[in-house]
């Protein structure tokens, strides 16, 4: 069983406005079941068709056509929890994933203890960028990956700041 992270989206002053600089630039997703207080500068959205990054929960109540079909349209998936690998897996596994994809075998290798899997598409396949973070981690431990890996993946997806262009 997963462990779903619950609470409210929240602003956080004490975050600086000068950190996360690459998640600032991209209209931001965060799902109702993930706890996570975010500085005043990011952009949040009501609903995913709106972002360029969606942040879920490792189990969420999506099913995997769903998460696929975001990828389809160029947003970044990002899971978080202790079966974020395992909800990642399912997806792989599809019909859906299969037919998208020009290698669905181009899967990766799990890191042991990832609660952070980061998924964007390339033609090929998703790719994903794996973190460990503690059970419980820190907002900015969470902020911070994601912010990296968006500045990682940038310039593999398109010169724009528009992930999905």
């Amino acid at each position: 069983m997963g462990t779903a992270l619950t609470g409210t989206l929240a602003g956080c002053s004490e975050l600086s406005s000068k950190e996360y600089e690459n998640l600032q630039e991209h209209p931001v997703y965060i799902d109702p079941n993930v706890e996570l207080s975010i500085p005043d500068t990011m952009q949040i959205v009501d609903a995913p068709k709106d972002a360029n990054l969606i942040v879920i929960p490792d189990t969420p109540d999506i099913a995997a056509p769903q998460a696929i079909e975001w990828l389809k349209q160029k947003r970044v998936i990002a899971l978080l929890g202790g079966e974020a690998w395992s909800t990642w897996l399912s997806w792989v596994e599809t019909d859906a994933y299969e037919e998208t994809f020009e290698h669905p075998d181009m899967v990766g290798e799990r890191l042991p203890d990832s609660r952070l899997v980061i998924t964007w598409p390339t033609p090929a396949a998703a790719l994903t960028a794996q973190y460990r973070l503690e059970s419980e981690p820190s907002d900015s431990d969470i902020l911070t990956a994601l912010d990296n890996t968006i500045e990682d993946i940038r310039p593999r997806t398109t010169e724009s700041t528009d992930l999905r262009q």
